[in-house]
């Protein structure tokens, strides 16, 4: 009984056994797949970490710039304004095209060669193949070794600085008193800018006091050409990196109005001396706040914030800009399809207080959301649903123009005063020249040097930047390098339309005490207050064409992508048109800086004595050279940049009185952050989630406000 009990026992205590170990294996079996589950987890982190570096690398500003810069409608001679151009010139400008042609392939070339002549007297010195020895050469289409000024960029800003100095520059030679009220004055007979060629000096304040040498002889050193030839050591030299038009400049939509980019009631809620109760965080307010935490870039001082008195000075120079380029494109003949046609911008967004307090002036006014309908040509909406604009605001003195007949047109004005435009001439590099003064002359032979693309190098006494959305490199300047961020925008050209057209010319009944009679108006150039800025206009032509812009990106975006996104902002506007056809598609890029306001002013990094950017302290410097810059005008240029090319001009001519530029330099300078190396992913990023928020807003989805762009 005892054996059989211990039997049991043993038996029951095995059968107990069995359980725990069948548990222990259990316990044991499933430890091993935790630890198979760890490892592939260690492994998507490591694959994920890996594939967040390698986005974040390529996404990086010197990656994505060279990745996805490149777009065939990102070109010029894609766009409506060249095709225009080049039919005009096709029905009766043929040899025009084939002297221009000419000069299209190798290096530096001289715009409009012809123009100038040619003989053993020219004194131009060649430095192609490395020649630089002085020795004097037989073309004046070579790059001169010396020019007292250097314009680079044949955009608009670069072109109305240039225009600017000539006129400014004959005005002072003759004694004028009216050299700083922004008039327009066409060049003298047979006048050419150029330097004394005896000059025993380089002083730049006896320079100003014979700016050039007038050539009375309207043939020189080739009696079978009646053209003027200057010295090679030029007053004023425009270097362009590609042809005069092809950058935004001669792509741009066309409309000419007065201000910037940042309206001025923006602006003025923005200044230090706002006491209004109801002020909006802004975007450019945010990042002020951060760049006054962040280190900041040797020799870049901390600007001061503006006050209302200086925006509405700076808006007010805009407005004589407007008159100034008025007068210019009648004095000069200039052949740019100019057209009054007003402005009208219609709101997505309900009306404020402040905007339904706004003062009506200068023929400004508001509009209804009717009325804004009614004159883009739009149908109301039948079905219920809310409108698309809210209400809007109508300027009768905004005009529309040809943005590359207005450049090529500044620039035949410019060679009408002897100044020489060198295309496919590009800077490398830009250098303080050390001084090594000639006793006997007292001549340095200018205090920067500046190489282009093909190793040729030119001495000057003032370099002014203009290079638009092209980035610069810290071989030129430091300063302008990472001070903006490039974005693309979009265009597109409908098929004619004719009746179809939805924007229309207008009549107006004038009435006087005797009879009435109907005056047409012409269609008013269109925009809204989407966040990706769309903006149209007719061609003012009879065959009724729509231009429509749209998008801002901060990368080039795929052919059918950027068409797909036209279309639907179009069909949004006019529904209509959703099965319309484009003819021509073209974009390019604009330059904003992180406030959208344009970057003017001089670059203290080649300054001798570097100090704070006060009025005081810049008084005291001496300002016979300099390194100079205007650029970032945001898609908003062609009034603005006639205001800086005025404006610097006013600076490097020493005008007194008219030293304007001190208000953009001391409040407005560039921004020592931008983002880099990722300000194109996070530019692109804030854009994405403020159309978001448009999208959201125009569907009824609320949604809290975010802070202003501007």
């Amino acid at each position: 009984m005892m054996i059989s009990s211990r039997l049991i026992s043993s038996s029951t205590s095995a059968a107990a056994r069995r359980p725990a170990l069948q548990a222990t294996k259990h316990h044991f079996s499933t430890k091993k797949p935790s630890s198979s589950s760890t490892s592939s987890t260690s492994k998507l982190s490591t694959a994920a970490a890996i594939s967040v570096v390698c986005s974040l690398f390529l996404l990086s500003d010197p990656i994505s710039s060279v990745l996805f810069a490149n777009n065939d409608n990102d070109d010029v001679n894609n766009s409506y304004w060249a095709k225009d151009l080049q039919q005009e010139m096709m029905r009766g400008q043929q040899q025009s095209i084939q002297q221009q042609q000419k000069y299209l392939t190798g290096g530096s070339k001289l715009r409009n060669a012809h123009k100038f002549g040619s003989g053993s007297g020219d004194q131009s010195t060649s430095q192609q193949g490395g020649n630089n020895d002085n020795t004097p050469t037989n073309s004046v289409t070579d790059l001169p070794n010396q020019a007292r000024i250097v314009i680079v960029g044949g955009g608009f800003a670069g072109l109305h600085t240039a225009l600017a100095l000539a006129e400014k520059m004959s005005l002072m030679n003759n004694d004028s008193a009216n050299v700083d009220d922004g008039s327009v004055t066409l060049p003298p007979e047979n006048e050419c800018l150029q330097s004394k060629s005896n000059r025993s000096t380089n002083s730049w304040h006896q320079w100003r006091r014979w700016p050039f040498v007038r050539n009375k002889s309207s043939t020189i050193h080739n009696n079978n050409r009646n053209q003027k030839s200057c010295n090679a050591n030029y007053e004023i030299i425009v270097l362009e990196a590609n042809q005069i038009g092809v950058g935004s400049s001669g792509r741009a939509k066309g409309l000419v109005v007065p201000g910037f980019q940042v309206p001025l009631e923006d602006l003025e809620e923005g200044a230090i001396d706002n006491d209004s109760s109801d002020q909006h965080w802004t975007v450019p307010s945010l990042l002020y706040k951060l760049e006054s935490i962040l280190p900041r870039r040797q020799a870049a001082p901390h600007h001061p914030r503006y006050t209302k008195d200086v925006v509405r000075e700076m808006y007010k120079l805009s407005y004589i800009a407007l008159d100034r380029l008025r007068s210019i494109v009648n004095l000069y003949e200039i052949d740019c399809d100019w057209v009054e046609s007003g402005a009208v911008e219609g709101s997505i967004h309900a009306m404020e207080e402040e905007d339904d307090e706004e003062e009506e002036s200068g023929g400004c006014r508001i509009l209804s959301g009717a009325e804004v309908n009614e004159m883009m040509g739009r149908r109301s909406s039948t079905n219920g649903n809310k409108d698309l604009y809210q209400w809007g605001e109508y300027d009768p003195g905004c005009a529309a123009v040809n943005p590359l007949k207005l450049t090529i047109g500044l620039a035949d004005a410019l060679e009408r005063w002897g100044v020489r435009i060198y295309e496919h001439t590009k800077l490398m590099r830009l250098v303080k020249t050390v001084a090594v003064t000639d006793e006997s002359s007292n001549d340095s032979g200018g205090k920067y040097t500046l190489t282009t693309n093909d190793g040729s190098t030119i001495q000057c006494d003032h370099v002014v930047l203009c290079t638009g959305a092209n980035n610069l490199s810290s071989d030129v300047s430091r300063r302008l390098e990472q001070s903006f961020v490039p974005i693309y925008t979009w265009m597109a050209a409908t098929e004619p339309l004719y009746d179809e057209c939805p924007l229309k010319d207008g009549v107006d009944n004038i009435c006087d005490d005797e009879k009435c009679q109907q005056v047409k108006r012409p269609a008013p150039m269109c925009g809204d207050d989407h966040i990706s800025l769309n903006y149209w206009r007719n061609n003012h032509k009879d065959e009724g064409r729509l231009l429509f812009g749209s998008l801002a990106d901060t990368i080039a975006l795929p052919d059918w992508l950027i068409s797909w996104r036209l279309r639907n902002a179009i069909t949004e506007v006019y529904p209509q048109l959703n099965n319309v056809r484009f003819d021509h598609v073209w974009g390019g890029k604009l330059a904003f800086a992180p406030n959208s306001m344009p970057l003017i002013g001089r670059d203290i990094d080649y300054d001798d004595i570097i100090s704070d950017a006060t009025e005081k302290s810049q008084s005291s410097k001496n300002f016979s050279t300099g390194v100079w810059y205007a650029t970032g005008f945001a898609g908003h240029g062609i009034v603005p940049t006639a205001m800086a090319g005025s404006v610097l001009a006013n600076a490097i001519l020493e005008i007194p009185d008219q030293q304007q530029w001190r208000l953009f330099q001391t409040y407005f300078q560039p921004s020592s952050f931008n983002g880099y190396p990722y300000s194109r992913l996070g530019a692109g990023m804030v854009l994405s989630i403020y159309n978001v928020w448009d999208w959201a807003r125009k569907k009824g989805i609320p949604l809290p406000a975010l802070p202003k762009l501007w």
